[in-house]
């Protein structure tokens, strides 16, 4: 019921599709081995998903010990092209999507788990609150600082140009 939620969040915070399956299992494993803490005061989806965005920040941690984290594939996701256009335009899109891509991958851990969850999982702000413990305002700021910080970056790189 809730795997492919979890899936879709955790692909996207770890850019990896076997990690990625792993920190599912992980997330199940202790939602089932910590089931009597669980006090039922938010919706058991949101408590799952907290379970996951820990995993996930673990998860970037260590790999970015290791080193930088893959490219984002967001093939199937808003940004995606599904023209039927030139090839020019379509290679201009393909660009402008890369470049996106690589912005989401420079947010924080906690822009990133913001910007994931309201633009892709597309959460209500209160419920991303209760997932990462936050104020409703403080995750409003978060999202819009993430916003900001993507749109000025392509704006430095020439691949949008200054909006009014």
């Amino acid at each position: 019921m809730y795997a492919n939620k979890i899936y879709s969040l955790a692909y996207k915070m770890v850019n990896n599709h076997e990690d990625a399956i792993d920190i599912v299992q992980e997330v199940f494993l202790r939602a089932y081995k910590n089931w009597d803490n669980f006090k039922g005061l938010s919706k058991f989806s949101t408590y799952l998903y907290r379970v996951a965005v820990n995993l996930c920040y673990d998860f970037l941690r260590k790999k970015k010990r290791e080193k930088k984290i893959e490219n984002l594939n967001y093939e199937n996701y808003p940004f995606s092209s599904n023209s039927n256009s030139g090839v020019e335009e379509n290679l201009m899109e393909e660009r402008i999507i890369k470049e996106i891509k690589n912005e989401i991958d420079n947010l924080t851990e906690k822009q990133k788990a913001v910007f994931i969850l309201k633009t892709f999982e597309d959460l209500k702000y209160e419920e991303i609150a209760k997932i990462l413990k936050k104020r409703v305002g403080t995750i409003k700021a978060t999202y819009f600082q993430s916003l900001q910080k993507i749109r000025e970056n392509l704006r430095k790189k020439g691949v949008i140009k200054n909006e009014m």
